[in-house]
C-alpha cells in the first residue's frame, strides 16, 4: 500500500462506497489497471454542460487503493503518457506536482507522451529521475549515440507471474512540441520499435505477459498488434479513445481509457503457459461519487499553497496600459490583442496568428506585471494549435469575424501578420478589403500556417471552416504559458506595430 496514515473507518467507508461504484473483477492472476491522457488533471474537473465533477487522480486513488485491497500484489498501475503537463497546478512547476501525486499513489510504471516534452528535456529529465517507477520510450533516441532517451522496458513479478512493460512514444512528436524541446532526439517507427523489443522481451527476458504502454494512438496500436504477436497487451493513449470493452486485435488485448481521469480502466487476466488465456475487463467511470483521495487531496492542498505564491510573482514591467476591455477586444484592434497574437505566431513560427477577442478577460495596468495578472487575462485552458489554411478560407474566417460589426462579438478576431479593412456598409460576407498578409495581396489558392487557440480550432465561435482545417501542429501549451514565458524573457513589455484593422469611412 502506498497510502500511510489512514484510519480504518476511512478505509472502510471508502471500499463500501466504491464497491457500489464500481463492483469488482473476478479473481485472476493478473490486474493491471490504466490511466492515460490525464493532461495535469489532479483534481476533478466539471466538464463544460455538466452539472456534477468528474475525473482527477484524487478520485482514481480511491480507486485503486480499493483494487489493490482486494487483488492485492496481483495489481500493476500503469500511465499511457501526456500526464505531467496540462493545468496551472502541475505547469507551473515543471510537472512535479504530478510526479509526486503519481508517486504516492503507487503507480509501476508510466510511458511518455508527446506533452511531457512540452517542459524541455532538462526539465522532463528532473521529472524522471524524481518519479519512484520507470518512465518508458523505447523509441526515443539520443542522435549523437543511438542511446535510449529514458528506459525502454522494465520487468517485474506480480503474483509469480513475469511482466514485462515496453514504452512507446508518438513519432510525431517533434511536429507537435517546439523544435527547441526535442533538440538531438530520433523518434523511430514505435511499431518497427516494438516489434522487436517485444520478442526479445518474450525470447530472451523469459517473460511470461508483454505489456506494450503507448502513446502512439488507437491506429497506431491496431498496426502494432498486427506486426507483433509476442506483445499480449497494448494499454494505449494518445487519441483519446474511449473503449469500453478490450478490442482483440490478431490475439492481442487493447485497451485504453478516454482521458483526465475520467475513468480507470481495469483489465483481469488469467496466465497459463505464458499465455493470456481468459480476461475480464471493466471500464469505471470517476465520478462524483467516489470519494476523494484524502492523502491525495491534502498533496494537492500543499501545492495549491504554492501555486498561490507562484501566481503572486513580478514577470515583467511595462510603462503603458494594455487594453483587454470587453467592448473593445469584440470590436477593434487593440494593442492587447496585438501582443498575445504576436507571441502565438512567434511561438510556433506560423505565418499568422489569429485569437478571439472573447478570449482575452482582462487588462493590464502599467507597472509590475504578476503571473496572475496574465492568467486573468487568459483564465480558459486554451491552448496553441496551429492549422493549414489557403488564402481563401483566412478570408472566410475573416469574414465572419467581422459580420456582427459594429455590435460586440466574442468572435471578433485580434489578428498578427496580416492587416484588413472593415467596410461597414457593406453586406455580411464581403466587408474585408485590403486584406495583406506580411505586407502582400494573399495568394488565395496558396496555404499558410495559422497559429490559433484549441478552441477556435475545434470550431468554437461559428468557425466551423477552421473545425474542417488539416492541423499541422497541436502543441497541447497552454496560451498563458506562452505568453508568461514571453514577458519573462523579455522584462519590459513594449507597444507591438499597429495598424493591422481598419474600418473604412
Amino acid at each position: 500500500m502506498k497510502f500511510p496514515n489512514r484510519s480504518l473507518v476511512t478505509v472502510v467507508l471508502v471500499l463500501c462506497v466504491t464497491l457500489l461504484a464500481s463492483g469488482s473483477l473476478w479473481a485472476a492472476d493478473l490486474v493491471i489497471l490504466h490511466t492515460n491522457d490525464v493532461h495535469g488533471r489532479l483534481e476533478s474537473h466539471t466538464p463544460r454542460g455538466a452539472d456534477a465533477e468528474q475525473g482527477g487522480l484524487v478520485r482514481v486513488a480511491t480507486l485503486v487503493e480499493e483494487q489493490r485491497a482486494i487483488h492485492g500484489d496481483k495489481v500493476i498501475l500503469l500511465d499511457a503518457g501526456d500526464t505531467i503537463h496540462g493545468t496551472n497546478i502541475v505547469n507551473l512547476f515543471g510537472g512535479q506536482p504530478a510526479i509526486e501525486v503519481m508517486n504516492a499513489m503507487g503507480y509501476n510504471a508510466m510511458t511518455l507522451g508527446n506533452h511531457e516534452f512540452n517542459f524541455g528535456q532538462e526539465t522532463l529529465l528532473a521529472r524522471v529521475e524524481d518519479a519512484n517507477f520507470p518512465v518508458l520510450g523505447a523509441n526515443v533516441f539520443y542522435e549523437d549515440d543511438g542511446s535510449v532517451f529514458t528506459v525502454s522496458a522494465y520487468i517485474e513479478e506480480f503474483n509469480g507471474i513475469r511482466v514485462a512493460v515496453l514504452g512507446l512514444v508518438a513519432q510525431d512528436t517533434p511536429v507537435v512540441t517546439h523544435p527547441a524541446n526535442v533538440e538531438g532526439l530520433r523518434f523511430a517507427d514505435p511499431v518497427e520499435v516494438g516489434a522487436y523489443l517485444a520478442r526479445r522481451l518474450k525470447i530472451h527476458q523469459d517473460a511470461d505477459v508483454v505489456i506494450a504502454l503507448t502513446h502512439v494512438g488507437y491506429g497506431v496500436d491496431e498496426a502494432l498488434a498486427w506486426a507483433a504477436p509476442d506483445i499480449d497487451i497494448i494499454v494505449g493513449g494518445h487519441s483519446h479513445t474511449t473503449l469500453e470493452e478490450p478490442a482483440n486485435i490478431n490475439g492481442t488485448i487493447v485497451v485504453q481509457a478516454n482521458e483526465y481521469g475520467n475513468y480507470l480502466g481495469a483489465l483481469a487476466i488469467d496466465v497459463e503457459l505464458r499465455t493470456v488465456m481468459d480476461y475480464d475487463y471493466q471500464l469505471i467511470p470517476v465520478g462524483a461519487d467516489i470519494p476523494k483521495h484524502p492523502e491525495i487531496a491534502a498533496i494537492i492542498d500543499e501545492w495549491h499553497e504554492v501555486m498561490t505564491a507562484r501566481l503572486g510573482e513580478t514577470v515583467a514591467r511595462t510603462g503603458m496600459d494594455w487594453n483587454g476591455e470587453r467592448e473593445y477586444v469584440r470590436t477593434q484592434e487593440t494593442n492587447l490583442g496585438n501582443l498575445v497574437t504576436d507571441i502565438m505566431r512567434a511561438a510556433t513560427d506560423a505565418d499568422i496568428a489569429i485569437t478571439n477577442g472573447g478570449g482575452i478577460r482582462a487588462s493590464i495596468n502599467r507597472g509590475d506585471i504578476t503571473v496572475e495578472d496574465i492568467y486573468t487575462v487568459l483564465p480558459f485552458d486554451n491552448t496553441l494549435v496551429v492549422l493549414e489554411l489557403t488564402g481563401f478560407q483566412i478570408l472566410e474566417a475573416l469574414e465572419h469575424s467581422v459580420r456582427l460589426y459594429p455590435e460586440q462579438n466574442g468572435g471578433f478576431l485580434q489578428v498578427s501578420g496580416m492587416s484588413f479593412d472593415i467596410d461597414p456598409d457593406a453586406e455580411p460576407g464581403s466587408r474585408i478589403n485590403r486584406l495583406r498578409i506580411h505586407g502582400f495581396a494573399p495568394d488565395l489558392s496558396g496555404t499558410y500556417r495559422v497559429a490559433t487557440n484549441d478552441f477556435m480550432a475545434a470550431g468554437g465561435d461559428g468557425y466551423a471552416i477552421l473545425a474542417d482545417a488539416p492541423v499541422h501542429a497541436d502543441t497541447g501549451i497552454m496560451l498563458r504559458d506562452v505568453v508568461v514565458e514571453y514577458a519573462q524573457e523579455q522584462g519590459v513589455l513594449t507597444m507591438p506595430e499597429a495598424g493591422r484593422i481598419g474600418v473604412m469611412q
